[in-house]
């Protein structure tokens, strides 16, 4: 059975979930009243998107018959490899584990690339990389390489040089990026902007993290190879996005693009703060953590992370056990950045079990 380690239990402050900690943005929630209130929901949405491309496409200044709207950024993962069938799947993690029980599902051949640790961060490996293709022979099998940036558990974000030299010495895979928290990134280097350059090159985005709706499951896809787009666009199950999620980001992005954005912003200078308020409290508290660049932090602690998450449930308080990753172990806890009176929460809960130890 699939199992998803973020689930944290009712009424629990939930530190397991890793979106902006921000919330909806106001013209978001008003959209989605309206949508409710012109009950959207009681009609099919327009099986094109082409509304919806066009919207995306002007928020993020790319081209809006390239795009291909996701149910949820996940959604792009089972098309891809559906459509492309790949003999080799190779995967640099540790990084969301959905692919394990795809790839197995249907007989795929997997290569794991373990990301470097050293001291308090993580490296993309991309001499391992580098090493891998000189003998690796792609041209007689079809392959995908997927990575995720910001990195999801790790926090890290690989410079875009690194991503493009990755792109170039795998010219006959299809690298896939996962770019589901680059929004809410410092360091916004977004490999979009690579995409027009490299037809081998496929990059999703969630906008559900972005924009603190994981209910409504919308994300989208870009690529400029038209034979893999005319086969996704193929293969994509009919009206995979809501009429609610529909109406609303079509609207939003296009009409508010500038408030978003300024939104977006706004959202990553609150993250960095709280982000350096509780590596203070870490540092402190003598945790073991790594930087990031996302809306969570990876930490190590000193004891079984079963032990520290059934212990937090006194406060009504939930990491997500990190464990499950690749390569990750019983010691590492993923803890998602969230306001600053529910992280001082967090830090004094954290506080008193250590104290105890």
């Amino acid at each position: 059975m699939r199992f998803h380690g973020g689930k944290p239990p009712k009424g629990f402050l939930d530190f397991s979930t890793p979106i902006n900690p921000l919330g909806p943005p106001n013209i978001v929630k008003e959209l989605i009243y309206e949508a409710i209130k012109n009950d959207v929901h009681s009609l099919y949405p327009d099986y094109s998107y082409r509304t919806l491309r066009e919207a995306i496409a002007n928020f993020y200044n790319i081209e809006p018959d390239y795009v291909i709207p996701l149910n949820g950024a996940a959604e792009a993962l089972y098309m891809i490899t559906a459509v492309e069938r790949p003999s080799i799947f190779m995967v640099f993690e540790p990084t969301f584990g959905d692919y394990k029980q795809l790839l197995y599902s249907l007989n795929i051949h997997y290569i794991s690339i373990q990301y470097l640790e050293i001291l308090d961060r993580y490296y993309f490996p991309i001499d391992i990389a580098k090493q891998l293709s000189k003998t690796f022979n792609s041209k007689n099998s079809k392959c995908i390489a997927m990575l995720s940036n910001p990195n999801n558990p790790l926090g890290t974000q690989t410079p875009r040089y690194i991503i493009e030299e990755l792109v170039q010495i795998y010219r006959d895979c299809l690298i896939v990026i996962d770019e589901a928290f680059m929004d809410l990134s410092k360091k916004y280097e977004p490999a979009i902007e690579l995409a027009n350059d490299y037809k081998n090159l496929i990059v999703i985005k969630s906008l559900t993290k972005t924009f603190a709706v994981p209910g409504l499951r919308i994300g989208f896809l870009y690529t400029l190879n038209k034979n893999i787009l005319y086969a996704l666009e193929s293969f994509r199950q009919p009206w995979n996005i809501n009429s609610i999620a529909e109406y609303v980001f079509s609207r939003a992005l296009n009409e508010y693009k500038d408030d978003l954005w300024r939104y977006i912003e706004y959202s990553r200078n609150v993250i960095e703060s709280e982000k350096l308020f509780l590596e203070d409290a870490f540092r402190t508290l003598n945790l073991h953590f790594y930087k990031t660049y996302t809306p969570f932090i990876l930490i190590r602690f000193h004891v079984d992370v079963d032990y520290i998450q059934k212990a937090l449930e006194e406060f009504n308080i939930y990491i997500r056990n990190a464990s499950t990753y690749t390569y990750l172990t019983k010691f590492h806890g993923r803890v998602s950045i969230r306001l600053r009176y529910d992280n001082e929460k967090l830090v004094n809960a954290l506080k008193q079990l250590l104290e105890r130890m």
